[in-house]
C-alpha cells in the first residue's frame, strides 16, 4: 500500500509538472484590464499597444506594452513601453525602448542608444514570453 501512495504522489506530481509546462508553452497576456487601458490611454495614446503584464503593490505599480513587432532574420523587434508610478509618486513615467527577441535563445535585448544590441535583464518567464513575441508576425 506504502509503494501505491509514493507511485500515486510521484505520478500527480509528474502530472502537475507536465501541466505546468504545457501552461508556460501556451503563455499569451490576459486581456488589459480597463483601469490600466484608462492609464495607458492617458500616457501613451498610440492605440496599438498590446498589453503584456502589470504589477500592483505598496511599493509600484506598473504595466508593461509592446507594440510593432516584425521579423528581421531570426529575431522579432518591437517597440517596448513601460508605465510606472512608485509609492509617494503621484505622476506616472513612461518608458519607451527598441527591443527585440532572439527567437532561437528565447531572450530579450534592447537597442542602445549607439544603435547596438544588448542583453535585457531576463526573468524565469522570459523564454516562454519571447516564443510568444516570436509567433506575433
Amino acid at each position: 500500500m506504502l509503494k501505491l501512495h509514493r507511485w500515486t504522489g510521484a505520478a500527480l506530481g509528474l502530472l502537475a509538472v507536465v501541466h505546468g509546462a504545457a501552461a508556460l508553452a501556451d503563455w499569451r497576456p490576459q486581456p488589459e484590464p480597463e483601469e490600466w487601458r484608462q492609464v495607458r490611454e492617458a500616457h501613451l495614446p498610440e492605440p496599438t499597444w498590446q498589453f503584456m503584464e502589470a504589477i500592483r503593490n505598496d511599493r509600484v505599480q506598473a504595466a508593461e506594452y509592446l507594440r510593432a513587432a516584425q521579423a528581421v532574420g531570426d529575431t522579432v523587434e518591437f517597440s517596448a513601453a513601460l508605465l510606472l508610478k512608485k509609492a509617494g509618486q503621484t505622476e506616472w513615467s513612461t518608458r519607451v525602448l527598441a527591443m527585440r527577441a532572439v527567437c532561437a535563445d528565447g531572450r530579450l535585448e534592447r537597442r542602445s542608444s549607439d544603435q547596438s544590441w544588448s542583453s535585457y535583464p531576463s526573468r524565469p518567464d522570459t523564454p516562454v514570453k519571447v516564443r510568444w513575441i516570436c509567433s506575433l508576425p
